[in-house]
């Protein structure tokens, strides 16, 4: 039972269901239906906005019927420039835009502008019309605004002055004009132009461009009429086409910009070149603060080096730097105090036939007697003679440290400033703070560079500009960061002290020889210090005939020993280690034939 009576309501519901009005179709069937329906109702409306928007745009236009331009070259170089430019107003308009290009390609690539001044435009009864200026890339864009501009036709005077509106040759003036601009959205039906020149200009000749930008098109008509130069289009110019016109003449008509006024047309233009120009003010002012020594005392002769100082940290609180000369000095002193011996020898090649100098470093005192060897020192010994720990050679030729000794140079120039440092001689060491000069101008000029294409993009300058103002940029801040590193009052002392001490090496003369015995010893001791200085020859020039052979320096081949010659060796031994500790064998790059790009 309960069966049959579910079977008569299912019946009973089957039969009260409405009929499909459209036939026996399923609900998928007509979803899709419905869906058609709907996009035809939506493809009709759109068709109908387009017919709409259509018939309402045919029925607001605009258009230029005429384009007159007068320009007149002024005997300062300027130019005064008025365009009459009749309108044809179709349905409701506010007014015009006139897009006036102003940055241009100079010569070098530089940046080329034409500076507007006393800009106004008035209507055909000379009442003055609203304007609003707007720079739209290398284009300056005025809006003019026109009342009750609806169905008529009006006439809009627009006027302005130019500067830098002519180009000067070696052989001629020229005039370079873009009269009606490439920024025209609507035709231009004609376009003229009226040159005014000075009464007496002589070699007058001109020529014209029509079409669009960079065209060279001579589709207008030229008259020269004594001074004045007439063009007149031969047919209407298409959206962004325009009229351009060329005049020349000999020189002496006008006044040519001299030197000064140049410059600051050239910088005016090339604006970007003012950032260097304020970064150079701001560095100064950083130095004139913080890189300047404080002024202490004053230079007076001193007899003997500063205490605590060997020469090459003496040489370094010199100039700021731990040079070659430095090291080679620090070996000489290492030398004079016995913990090397430098032999030099003469080698033949070829049977003979030709013959050079080497080199041999003696080790002479052991490393358990380096007490007194201060780090830098250590660390050239270590250098030359190898670490304690791996083991140590006691004779080395030079020749042997060629591409070899390189790596050491970074320790020993650190541990001759770290030296200073300690000492309170320099608040930090030099080199770094050169470093950390030479890492913000790269920064700063690669920023700026990056920075100044997008302006160029959106300025209308010229990418060169900003380009050579990041790279001035950044040698403002390297160029006064190689003079940043400045010293302490006590190191200011102590450069007092060297530099006096550097006055009595160069100057012996009697008074000051009276107060340093002239002995072997003495000129040993100060001897490194000397040629840390530079003034070694100097020194030993008050000991000639004094001096023997010293036991630190062996040579062979010299019967009678000369002082003058001996430091004539030593400086070329100095020299050549000099050549050789900062060789470094060459890079292994990868050949262009491989694969790999330029």
């Amino acid at each position: 039972m309960p069966s049959v009576a579910i079977g008569r309501a299912q019946e009973r519901r089957r039969r009260e269901r409405p009929a499909n009005p459209i036939g026996l179709l399923s609900r998928g069937v007509l979803r899709w239906l419905t869906v058609a329906f709907a996009a035809i109702f939506a493809l009709v409306f759109a068709a109908g906005l387009a017919t709409f928007f259509a018939a309402s745009a045919s029925a607001r236009t605009l258009r230029i019927s005429e384009f007159d331009a007068e320009l007149d070259v002024l005997p300062d170089s300027s130019l005064d420039v008025t365009e009459i430019i009749h309108v044809q107003f179709d349905g409701t308009w506010q007014g015009i835009y006139r897009t006036i290009p102003l940055e241009y390609a100079g010569p070098g690539g530089f940046n080329y502008s034409l500076f507007l001044t006393d800009l106004g435009a008035t209507d055909s009864d000379g009442a003055p019309l609203r304007m609003e200026k707007q720079r739209r890339g290398g284009n300056l864009q005025l809006k003019i605004f026109v009342p009750a501009a609806d169905g008529t036709s009006r006439e809009i005077s627009l006027h302005y002055r130019v500067r830098n509106g002519l180009r000067f040759f070696e052989d001629h003036d020229e005039l370079y004009w873009n009269v009606t601009g490439n920024g025209w959205d609507v035709p231009i039906e004609s376009a003229s132009a009226h040159v005014i020149l000075p009464e007496g200009v002589t070699g007058l000749r001109a020529a014209n461009y029509t079409g669009f930008f960079g065209s060279r098109a001579q589709d207008s008509h030229v008259d020269i009429l004594g001074s004045n130069v007439d063009i007149q289009t031969q047919r209407p110019l298409t959206l962004h086409e325009g009229l351009t016109i060329v005049a020349g003449w000999d020189k002496g008509l006008v006044h040519e910009p001299r030197g000064a006024e140049k410059a600051a047309q050239f910088l005016e233009s090339n604006w970007p070149f003012f950032v260097p120009m304020g970064v150079f003010v701001l560095m100064f002012c950083l130095w004139y603060a913080r890189g300047r020594d404080p002024r202490v005392g004053a230079i007076a002769v001193q007899y003997e080096p500063p205490k605590g100082l060997s020469p090459g940290e003496a040489g370094a609180l010199v100039d700021d730097q731990a040079g070659i000369r430095d090291i080679t000095a620090t070996l000489v002193d290492l030398a004079v105090r016995g913990f090397i011996v430098i032999e030099e020898k003469e080698t033949s090649h070829l049977m003979g036939l030709y013959s050079n100098k080497e080199y041999v470093f003696h080790l002479n005192k052991k490393p358990t007697e380096w007490a007194d060897a201060k780090p830098h020192e250590l660390l050239l010994l270590n250098g030359i003679f190898g670490a304690p720990v791996v083991g140590m050679r006691n004779e080395v030729a030079l020749s042997e440290l060629q591409n070899r000794f390189y790596k050491n140079l970074p320790g020993i120039r650190k541990a001759i400033f770290e030296s200073l440092v300690e000492h309170g001689y320099f608040a930090h060491r030099p080199d770094i703070v050169r470093q950390a000069y030479l890492v913000a101008a790269g920064v700063t000029g690669a920023l700026l560079f990056l920075f100044g294409q997008y302006l160029a993009q959106h300025t209308g300058v010229q990418p060169q500009a900003f380009s050579f103002a990041a790279i001035l940029t950044g040698g403002v801040i390297a160029g006064f960061g190689w003079f940043m590193p400045a010293r302490t009052a006590d190191g200011v002392r102590v450069l007092h002290t060297t530099l006096g001490f550097e006055d009595f090496l160069s100057h012996v003369e009697a008074d000051h020889l009276a107060r340093t015995p002239q002995s072997p010893a003495n000129f040993e001791k100060y001897l490194p210090f000397a040629m840390a200085l530079g003034v070694e020859k100097k020194w030993v020039g008050a000991f000639n005939g004094m001096l023997t052979q010293p036991s630190w320096y062996l040579t062979t081949g010299v019967a009678v020993f000369h002082p003058i010659g001996f430091v004539n060796s030593l400086d070329q031994m100095a020299a050549r280690t000099g050549q050789v500790m900062v060789s470094a064998p060459r890079s292994s790059g990868s050949s262009g034939f491989g694969g790999g790009g330029f």
